[in-house]
Formats: structure tokens, C-alpha cells, sequence
């Protein structure tokens, strides 16, 4: 399967920059690639403060946002970093999700078809 470089190169954007708007400046960001089978999963992991169980199932959500308190001229997003990840994932015949990072954080994931 052929991918659009563009947009793929906006999710792993995306990704990385929310994770380092989102977790302190000396909390560790990893970025790893790896073969799954027929897919490649990219991984972005923090070891910030994690998202809430009530947060996680609702980031990919248009104009969500987990701290409703940050004031956008100050460095808050608009809510659609992730939900544009999803689309262009989706767009790829792919998947995303995140899980708890241990031992606190988030890993955010994407899979894509090979």
C-alpha cells in the first residue's frame, strides 16, 4: 500500500509535538518504528503525567482537550491535533489508539498495512 509522505509525516508531527507540549521538559519522549506482522506500528511514549482513565477513551475526538484550563495564546491547541491523526490514519487503512506508559506517561500508537 502506497501512503500520502505528507500527511504521514503531519501524524508523526503531530504525535511528537503533543508529547512534548504535554509532559514536562525533563519527562523522556520516545519515538520507536517496528514491524508487527503486516503492519508498522509507530510508538510516541511520554513519561509525563498521563492521560486520566476518563480522558484516554475521548483524545481522538475533534476539539477535545484534556486540560480545559489552558488558555490557547499561551500554548493550547484548538482540540484536533489528534482527531487529525485518527482521519489520516484511518485514511490509511490504519489504527491508532493510546495506553497507559509505565511506570506513568502515554504511548500513543499508530499501525499501518505494508
Amino acid at each position: 500500500m502506497h501512503g500520502d509522505e505528507a500527511r504521514l509525516r503531519q501524524v508523526v508531527a503531530n504525535l511528537v509535538t503533543n508529547a512534548l507540549n504535554h509532559t514536562p521538559g525533563d519527562a523522556a519522549v520516545t519515538v520507536t518504528v517496528r514491524e508487527d506482522g503486516a503492519k508498522a506500528v509507530l510508538e510516541v511514549a511520554d513519561l509525563g503525567p498521563g492521560l486520566s482513565p476518563e480522558d484516554a477513551p475521548h483524545v481522538f475526538e475533534p476539539f477535545y482537550r484534556v486540560d480545559k484550563g489552558r488558555v490557547r495564546s499561551k500554548g493550547g491547541g484548538t482540540g484536533l491535533g489528534l482527531a487529525i491523526v485518527k482521519a489520516i490514519v484511518e485514511a490509511h487503512a490504519g489504527s491508532v489508539a493510546t495506553r497507559p506508559n509505565t511506570p506513568h506517561g502515554a504511548v500513543f500508537s499508530v499501525a499501518l498495512p505494508v
